[in-house]
């Protein structure tokens, strides 16, 4: 008789906690496939008949402002890597007046809750006339997400051998040359890393979108918290519509965390990130 082995004490916390974390996907799943009456009937129970219209109600809700959110992050993030890139080769490996001085107030930045700064921001964004626009989020995410990205890329260009860029200095190559074709290279899984914690942080935003843009630049997650203020059939919230707008903002993300996981481990596993 083949002996059945009974799983550790550490393996069934394991497998309680995996639980646990999946019920919450399981609840929008099944739920975003529910018409309002069903909701209301029971929140737990598999409906008898699947309402997939509420995929088309949800997409018609939120395909502009998820329009909107990909322009505004894509952009925010693509400038956070750029800037912070050639800020942190500056900062590792070039030799300039008060270098140290200047680190110390870029890893200050990151000591200063954000919410200290929002009414000062508000207003210098109102006073620059950039409300109600794509631009009323892309420089402040931009110069927002400066700090910990220059951090974090400075610890791994450090770690680079000096030797190679000597030998390219040897060759002829400036430093210009020398972040375009060596460093760049050589970072983009790191890069992958920190555009990746970058762009959730930022398609998660929510405060200052509801701030700063008007209903034709509104974000994704604007979209969903106005979507859960609206009823639906029968006087009744469309919590499945609601559900299947959650899970249609998840998406991208998925998709994109999918498509670069084998960078985002490689820069995990690069050291440059304790997590």
């Amino acid at each position: 008789m083949k002996h059945i082995r009974m799983p550790s004490l550490g393996q069934l916390i394991l497998i309680l906690l995996i639980v646990f974390t999946m019920l919450p996907i399981y609840f929008i799943l099944e739920n975003s496939v529910k018409t309002p009456i069903d909701f209301a009937a029971s929140t737990i129970d598999i409906p008898l008949k699947f309402a997939w219209s509420n995929y088309w109600t949800a997409w018609d809700k939120i395909d502009t402002p998820i329009l909107n959110t990909v322009v505004i992050v894509v952009i925010s993030v693509l400038f956070i890597l750029l800037f912070s890139a050639m800020s942190a080769f500056a900062f590792a490996k070039l030799k300039f007046p008060f270098k140290n001085a200047l680190f110390l107030l870029v890893f200050c930045l990151l000591l200063i809750p954000g919410f200290l700064t929002l009414i000062p921001l508000y207003l210098q964004i109102k006073k620059l006339g950039l409300s109600d626009s794509y631009w009323a989020l892309v420089l402040p995410y931009i110069a927002g997400g400066q700090a910990f990205t220059i951090f974090v890329l400075k610890t791994f260009f450090e770690q680079l051998s000096n030797e190679l860029f000597e030998a390219a200095r040897i060759d002829g190559a400036g430093s210009r040359v020398i972040f375009a074709s060596i460093v760049i290279p050589l970072s983009i899984p790191i890069c992958t890393t920190v555009g990746i914690i970058n762009i959730n942080s930022l398609w998660n935003d929510y405060l200052l979108p509801s701030l700063l843009l008007d209903r034709i630049h509104q974000t994704l997650t604007v979209a969903l918290v106005s979507f859960e203020a609206s009823a639906g059939n029968h006087g009744l919230s469309d919590y499945g519509g609601m559900m299947a707008a959650y899970i249609l903002a998840s998406l991208p993300l998925l998709i994109l965390f999918s498509l670069l996981m084998r960078n985002f481990v490689e820069g995990i596993a690069s050291g440059s990130i304790k997590m």
